[in-house]
């Protein structure tokens, strides 16, 4: 991991911001087709390789917002900061594992870590983009709450997401650098802290209620 981190006078002398960015790159695109001639035996290969392949795409993801803590940079380009460095080295170093365990090529291309070093304007530009992916994080997960008291219904693994993006959203806040910024991403996350209450009573009451019956 030694060779991914940039000292801050490095930087300074190159005339850059001096906190080195830190992103996940990857490329999931795994999935083979099946041919239309294919025999059952190929047809079964192939669709346990495309189920595993998705497994592996839903545990990164996964483990990108809530393992790593990473925000959103593009589509398949996600910021770390750098004190969640090692953490984000073990656990994609886990994932890769697997990928080569499942069958999958190329692999040490298809997931790396790679340090950034950018401009001030290019840093203000990576914080913008966190901070919209915050507000992104929060309101998908009010949304999850709004329809859970629609429906009065909830699993404990959606409720535990909802309480588990709070406290992210929350952590990753402070380290904004404008505090207008950190205001506005907080007060989100304390929306989201609201619903998540209300959907807990809710659960509670139907629990016993059921309990009664």
């Amino acid at each position: 991991m030694n060779e991914l981190i940039f000292e801050k006078a490095d930087a300074e002398k190159l005339g850059l911001h001096s906190e080195a960015l830190y992103i996940i790159e990857y490329d999931l695109n795994s999935r083979r087709q099946i041919p239309k001639n294919a025999t059952e035996e190929l047809k079964t290969e192939l669709e346990e390789y495309n189920k595993r392949a998705n497994e592996i795409r839903n545990k990164l993801f996964f483990t990108l917002k809530f393992r790593i803590n990473a925000t959103k940079h593009l589509e398949s380009s996600w910021l770390i900061a750098k004190e969640r460095l090692s953490t984000a080295v073990t656990e994609i170093e886990n994932i890769k594992a697997e990928m080569k365990a499942g069958g999958f090529d190329n692999v040490d291309k298809r997931i790396r870590i790679i340090p950034v070093l950018t401009t001030e304007t290019g840093f203000e530009n990576y914080e913008d983009q966190k901070v919209q992916y915050l507000l992104q994080f929060c309101t998908e997960h009010i949304a999850y709450c709004d329809k859970a008291l629609e429906e009065q219904r909830m699993p404990k693994s959606s409720l535990w997401r909802c309480k588990k993006a709070f406290e992210i959203v929350n952590l990753l806040a402070e380290e904004l650098k404008e505090k207008d910024n950190q205001n506005e991403v907080k007060d989100t996350a304390q929306i989201l802290s609201d619903k998540t209450s209300e959907v807990e009573v809710m659960l509670e009451k139907l629990e016993a209620e059921q309990a009664q019956a």
